[in-house]
Parts: C-alpha cells; structure tokens; sequence
C-alpha cells in the first residue's frame, strides 16, 4: 500500500470516529459535510484538519476555491475514491467533499448577555436535523446564541448538515443543567417558555429584548417544572385543525415576533 492510500485509510478511519459523539466531545472535532457547510467552516477561520474529497465528484468552483483555501492554511488534502466517500458520506448522493473540522460548543459561563439581543434555548432536542434547523432560525432572525441544554449533540453530523453552515457563524453555547441555565439569566434576560397551557398568545406578550426563548423536546414540549421557573409563558395559537407546530417552526413564530416587537 502506498503511503497516500495509507493517510487516505488513516483519515477514513478518523472520519468514521468521529461519528460517535464521545469521541467528538473527547476530540473538540467534527464532521461537515457539504459546499456551503464547509465553506462557512473555512471563511469563518475554523481550523480544517482535512478535506476528503471525491474528485470525480466535485465539480463546484466554489467549493474547490474553499477547499484550497484551507489547504494553504495547513489543511491536509485527502483524495477518496467514489466508493470510500459513500462509505462515510451521510447522503445517499454525495457531493464529493467532507471535512474535519475542530469545532465543540462553548460552555454557558463564556456567553455574556447583551442588552439588545435574542436568545434560543433548546431544551432536550432529540432529532439532530431538528436541532441543525433551529440554528439556522435563529442565525435567520438575529439571534444572539443558541444554547443547548440536554438532548442532541450540536455537533451531530445532520445537525450540522441541516445549519447549512450557519453553526459556524452562530455563537453555540451548551448549558450543563437548568440550574445553570436559570441562573445565568436571572435578572438579566428574561426567559419565556412555550406551552399550549399558557394564558398569553405570542403576539400579545412582551418578549422585547434582552430574552430568551426556550423551546422544549418534540414530543413532550417543556417539563412542567422548566416552564414554572420562567419569566413568561406563551403559546402559539392553532387555528386550523393542527394540534402542535414543528419545534423549528414554533421557534421562527417566537423569534421573528421578539424582533417585531424590539424593532417598533
């Protein structure tokens, strides 16, 4: 074997572990996978440890232009063949550019609450694709931070995938408890809880800014404890036959009604 197939099988290998979110978290690296994703990783100045790219598959200039720009930043460039790039791609049609990326969440005693800003809370987020699109909601609206508390690792390689790259642009922190999530904003930024129990709707209750909006597992919501320790509560009202939202989509209703409010 030649020593480019051996880095090329020692780099797979690597991929393949960082698949498992202990070696992420215990590593601080990451899978990206797409043009956009790995752009945004390599434009925001993330350090790329190696881009696996399939040749006879990569036909954006765009992402040729990204990948040479990390390999003369100290990127290695690892050449796969089709058949190794469908065995760590994640999609059934792979474009043909994965990279390792050393990106981990910051912790919540990093993040300082501004004044004039927004904050998303998602609280025991199971589906990564779920939590990839409530970074990309957030990053959309303004937002300050996404902080994660509990459920699925943000690093995730479909979380990242769905955030379209936007998990290298949006601050992410991770809380390790309520406690410390309560805690932080106490007094400072006033937290706001979603339940279809609640009295208020979303459009008549305050939630100018500094606030954070907190947004609870798919199938259970918030615990009924988390939401009795908030400063308010809402609920988006169903006026159709539809029970529930899509937590993603019940986060765009929250955060793009705060930067209403905060903006008149």
């Amino acid at each position: 074997m030649s020593d480019s197939a051996r880095s090329a099988r020692a780099w797979l290998r690597r991929a393949r572990d960082l698949r498992d979110r202990r070696t992420r978290e215990a590593e601080g690296s990451c899978i990206v996978e797409g043009i956009r994703q790995v752009a945004s990783a390599v434009e925001t100045g993330h350090e790329v440890e190696a881009l696996l790219v399939d040749p006879a598959r990569l036909h954006s200039d765009v992402a040729w232009a990204a990948v040479n720009d990390a390999v003369e930043r100290g990127a290695t460039l690892v050449d796969l063949t089709s058949r190794d790039m469908e065995r760590i791609s994640s999609r059934d049609n792979p474009i043909g550019l994965v990279a390792i990326v050393r990106w981990a969440p910051a912790s919540l005693s990093a993040l300082a609450i501004e004044p004039d800003s927004i904050y998303l809370v998602a609280d025991d987020i199971h589906d990564p694709g779920n939590l990839g699109t409530l970074v990309r909601a957030t990053d959309a609206a303004g937002g300050k931070a996404l902080i994660v508390l509990g459920g699925t690792d943000p690093a995730h390689p479909s979380a990242m995938r769905a955030s379209l790259g936007t998990s290298f642009h949006l601050p992410i922190h991770a809380a390790t408890s309520h406690d410390e999530l309560f805690a932080w904003a106490d007094g400072r930024c006033r937290t706001v809880a979603t339940s279809a129990h609640a009295s208020g709707e979303v459009w008549d209750t305050d939630l100018r800014v500094p606030v954070a909006i907190i947004v609870g597992n798919e199938a259970r919501g918030l615990a009924p404890e988390t939401v009795s320790r908030c400063d308010i509560t809402v609920r988006i009202p169903m006026l159709g036959t539809a029970t529930s939202l899509n937590v993603s989509v019940a986060a765009g209703v929250l955060l793009y009604e705060a930067v209403r409010q905060s903006r008149s």
